[in-house]
C-alpha cells in the first residue's frame, strides 16, 4: 500500500496541525496514501494490528514534534516516551527498525530532539534531517514537504496499457495476390465472353461495353469528388472534420453517415441495372458490397464502444499508428479534463495528464514524420489496399473492354478497334487512377502537416496548464 504514516501525540496544537496536514497530503497523494489513526482505521479493528501493519507498509513516517514533545508526561508524572506501552515511541521504533524514511516534522518553534534526551531505541531520530512547519508559513512549508515526499512515495496510479494492436501490413503477399488476380481478370473475363456469352443483339449495346464505360465513369466520378474535397474544399472540410473529431465518436458518425449511405445506394442501383443483363456479375457485385460493408459496420460499432471506454479508463497508451481522428479526439478529451481541474491538482491527476501528454506527443510526432513520406512509401505503408483495389479495378475495366472487342475481332477477322479500345481503356483508367491517388497523396500530406502544427500547439497549451495547476508542489522550493 505504501504512502505516508503520520505519527503524533494528541495535544490541542498538534492535533489541529496533524488533521490540517493530513487533509492537504490526502488531496495531493490520495486518501489511501496517507494514514492517520483517527481517520484511516475502521471501527471494530484491533488498532495495535492496524498500526503495526501500516507502519510496515508505509514508505515515510512523519514524526510530528510540537513544542514540549520531549517533556510530555502522563497523569502519573512519568514521561510518555519512557513508558513501555507508548505508541508514539513504538511506531518510531518499528519504522527505524524496518529501514523506513523517518522525517521529524517540527511545528513552530519546536527544536530537534537531542540524542541524549531520547530513549535508546529511537535515538537515531535525532540524526534525521527535520522539516519545519510554522503557522505563518504553513502553505509554503507544506508544499515543500509534498515535493520532498514525491521523491519518496511511489505513485499509486500505473499506466493502462493499450489494447489496440497496430494494423498488420499486408506486405508482398498483397502485391503477388493483386498481380495474380489482375492477370486472371484480364484472361478469364474475355474468355468467358467469347465462349459462353450470348451474341450481342443487333443495334443493342453490349453488356461488357456498358460495364466498361460505367467503370470508367465511376473512376471519373471518384476523381471529381477527390478534386473537390482535396482541392477546392479542402480547408472547409478540414475545419469541419476538426470540429467533428473534437466531439464524441457517436456525433461524428451521425454527421458523416450520408457519405457511405450515398455510395451504398449508388452500388445498389448499379446492381439492379446489371441484374437483368448479367445476373452472375450482379451477384459478384453484391458479394463485394457485403464484404465491404460488413467489416465497416463492425468497425463502427467497436469504435463507439472504445470511445466510451476511453473516457472512463484514461489515459491509455496511444500507439504511434493511431489515426488522426483518434489522436485529435484524445487531445480534446485531455483538454476538457484539464479545463475542469482547479489547482493545485492531485499527484495522480498530474501523473495521468503527463502520461497522456507523452503518449499523444509521440503519436503526433509519428504523423509529422508520415507527412514527409514519398509517394511509393505512402502507397506501400498507408494505402496498400486502396492501391491494390485500383489495380484490380483497372484490370477489370480492361478485361471488360477485351470482352467486348474480342468477339468482334473474331467475327470481323481483326481490326484496329480490337487493339485500340483496350489500350485506350487502360490509358484512360490509369490516368484517372493515378490522378486520384496523386490528389489524395497531396491532400493527406497537407492534412498531416496541418494536424501536426495544430496538435503541437494544443499539447503545448495543455502542458502549460498542467504545469500551472501542479504548482507549487511540482517543484521543491529553493533552500537558503
Amino acid at each position: 500500500m505504501g504512502g505516508v504514516f503520520i505519527n503524533y501525540r494528541r495535544s490541542p496544537r498538534a492535533t489541529d496541525a496533524v488533521h490540517r496536514l493530513r487533509e492537504r497530503l490526502s488531496r495531493h497523494f490520495g486518501d489511501a496514501q496517507v494514514f492517520l489513526d483517527t481517520s484511516s482505521m475502521l471501527p471494530g479493528n484491533r488498532y495495535p494490528d492496524d498500526l503495526r501493519r501500516r507502519v510496515h507498509d508505509c514508505e515515510v513516517l512523519l514524526v510530528t514534534i510540537p513544542e514540549g514533545w520531549l517533556e510530555a508526561r502522563d497523569p502519573s508524572g512519568e514521561r510518555c516516551l519512557d513508558r513501555a506501552g507508548d505508541w508514539v515511541r513504538h511506531e518510531i521504533e518499528l519504522a527505524l527498525a524496518a529501514g523506513k524514511t523517518v522525517i521529524p516534522l517540527l511545528l513552530d518553534a519546536a527544536e530537534p530532539p537531542s540524542p541524549e534526551l531520547l530513549p535508546a531505541s529511537i535515538r537515531d531520530l535525532s540524526l534525521r534531517q527535520a522539516h519545519r512547519v510554522t503557522a505563518d508559513g504553513w502553505d509554503a512549508a507544506v508544499e515543500e514537504l509534498i515535493a520532498t515526499l514525491e521523491t519518496l512515495v511511489a505513485p499509486e496510479w500505473v499506466p493502462i496499457p493499450s489494447e489496440e494492436r497496430p494494423p498488420r501490413q499486408p506486405g508482398q503477399l498483397l502485391g503477388w495476390a493483386t498481380g495474380l488476380l489482375a492477370t486472371a481478370l484480364c484472361v478469364l473475363v474475355p474468355w468467358a465472353a467469347t465462349t459462353g456469352g450470348p451474341p450481342p443483339e443487333p443495334g443493342g449495346a453490349p453488356v461488357a461495353l456498358l460495364l466498361a464505360l460505367a467503370s470508367l465513369g465511376l473512376m471519373g466520378f471518384v476523381l471529381v469528388a477527390v478534386l473537390l474535397s482535396c482541392g477546392l474544399m479542402r480547408r472547409p472540410i478540414q475545419a469541419w472534420e476538426r470540429d467533428l473529431q473534437d466531439a464524441t465518436q457517436q456525433n461524428y458518425l451521425r454527421a458523416t453517415y450520408p457519405v457511405p449511405v450515398f455510395l451504398l445506394l449508388f452500388a445498389t442501383v448499379l446492381v439492379i441495372q446489371v441484374w437483368g443483363r448479367s445476373p452472375g456479375f450482379a451477384v459478384v457485385l453484391m458479394l463485394g458490397m457485403c464484404l465491404a460493408v460488413g467489416p465497416m459496420a463492425a468497425r463502427f460499432v467497436r469504435s463507439l464502444k472504445k470511445d466510451r471506454e476511453r473516457w472512463v479508463q484514461w489515459p491509455e497508451a496511444v500507439p504511434a499508428t493511431a489515426l488522426m481522428v483518434v489522436v485529435r479526439r484524445e487531445i480534446a478529451r485531455l483538454d476538457v479534463r484539464t479545463q475542469e481541474w482547479s489547482g493545485p491538482i492531485r499527484r495522480e491527476q498530474r501523473d495521468r495528464a503527463r502520461f497522456a501528454l507523452g503518449e499523444l506527443a509521440g503519436a503526433v510526432a509519428a504523423h509529422g514524420r508520415a507527412a514527409e513520406r514519398g509517394r511509393l512509401l505512402w502507397l506501400r505503408e498507408a494505402q496498400p489496399w486502396a492501391f491494390s483495389g485500383y489495380v484490380l479495378w483497372l484490370a477489370l475495366t480492361v478485361a471488360l473492354t477485351l470482352a467486348w472487342t474480342l468477339p468482334l475481332g473474331l467475327q470481323d477477322g481483326g481490326g484496329t478497334r480490337l487493339h485500340a479500345a483496350p489500350v485506350a481503356a487502360g490509358v484512360v483508367g490509369f490516368w484517372l487512377a493515378w490522378t486520384t491517388m496523386e490528389c489524395a497523396y497531396r491532400y493527406q500530406r497537407w492534412q498531416r502537416r496541418m494536424f501536426h502544427t495544430e496538435a503541437v500547439r494544443r499539447l503545448t497549451l495543455i502542458e502549460v496548464r498542467v504545469d500551472t495547476l501542479s504548482l507549487p508542489s511540482r517543484t521543491r522550493l529553493a533552500t537558503t
